[in-house]
């Protein structure tokens, strides 16, 4: 019997060729190099287990995730991620990354970083692990247990009260009142105002039409769904709006909010830092940016007494994040609250 004994890696292994008495020597040679060279393909085609985990993240991990991203997804996340993970793991081996050390790695985060970019640095090591564990880079995945730390720091989610919503307003020009009125009262995000053209708003300015959202100059789908979703105006917003409509040209791919040109939309930073900033600082109120309005939306809305499932399909966004992310109840309700609580339960 012709039998090859050869190494596959780094196990032995063999193979039987045939019977010496049906096989020539030089047909066994020729069985032999054909199985030499299945062996040399497959492992030209496996996973190399050596490989680093920037050369992972570079090479496999980013190409791929970057599809599946939007634009604005990927250069927040692909930064993050460059900045501290890269940084601190270009070098080492992915196999040899594990458990212990990566929630070692997460703790330090913590002691410098907020609690959400920590979550999200957990989260893109899952990704990563997963990723690898699917391509057959890894045959563990040491992400799925780890944690965000309690020591994160958790920043202080800020809202407008009422006194300084009107305050705000009445500080702006008409333009930056009609986008903050759109903000406050309607819950757009900027990029969804900025994006909106005359198609968009219906005559009488009650409702508006999302279906697309500007970010750094591109336009791209809503942030949460790629479908459109349309919104309702309240009257004095509609009434504001419908105003600064008829200085809008009659075409209905007219920017409602255009740049100086008229052939753009305008940009979020520019509208903050040159037109409502400015006017913002001598009240005390320049720390109300645009995601501060949002939130004064969701909360305000609470107070009143808004269904949050209402609220959240006007936001764009699941009800969860309407009640855990957006929503802060004033201190005074708070107030109010637990007195309520309090005299419900003690009679005397």
């Amino acid at each position: 019997m012709w039998v090859l004994l050869y190494r596959d890696g780094s196990s032995r292994k063999y193979a039987t060729l045939g019977l010496y008495s049906k096989m020539s020597k030089s047909q066994a040679e020729e069985k032999r190099d054909e199985v030499i060279a299945e062996a040399n393909a497959r492992n030209a085609l496996a996973p190399d287990p050596l490989i680093t985990f920037g050369d992972f993240l570079e090479g496999i991990a980013l190409p791929f995730l970057r599809k599946k991203w939007k634009r604005s997804t990927a250069a927040t996340s692909e930064s993050r991620i460059r900045h501290h993970l890269l940084l601190e793991y270009r070098d080492t081996r992915l196999a040899d990354l594990g458990l212990k050390g990566l929630q070692a790695f997460l703790n330090a985060k913590a002691d410098t970083l907020s609690k959400s970019t920590v979550a999200h640095l957990r989260w893109d090591l899952h990704s990563i692990f997963k990723l690898a564990m699917a391509e057959g880079f890894a045959d563990r995945d040491p992400t799925a247990a780890l944690y965000t730390p309690r020591q994160a720091a958790v920043a202080v989610a800020m809202a407008m009260t009422k006194e300084e919503v009107e305050q705000y307003i009445n500080a702006l020009a008409q333009r930056e009142r009609v986008i903050a009125h759109l903000a406050i009262f309607v819950g757009m995000r900027p990029g969804e105002i900025l994006a909106m053209q005359r198609r968009h708003v219906n005559e009488e300015c009650t409702e508006v039409i999302i279906d697309q959202r500007l970010y750094r100059g591109d336009i791209d789908t809503p942030k949460t769904d790629s479908s459109a979703r349309t919104v309702a105006i309240p009257p004095k917003t509609a009434s504001l709006l419908k105003e600064w409509m008829e200085l809008v040209g009659r075409k209905n791919d007219a920017w409602v909010f255009a740049s100086e040109n008229a052939k753009k939309p305008m940009w979020r930073d520019n509208v903050w830092y040159r037109h409502m900033k400015p006017l913002l600082s001598p009240l005390g109120l320049a720390w109300a940016s645009f995601q501060v309005l949002r939130r004064t939306h969701a909360s305000l809305g609470h107070e009143a007494g808004i269904d949050p499932k209402v609220a959240a399909d006007q936001r764009g966004h699941g009800i969860g994040v309407a009640i855990d992310v957006y929503t802060k109840a004033a201190l005074s309700r708070r107030a109010e609250a637990a007195e309520r609580l309090e005299n419900a339960v003690l009679t005397a």
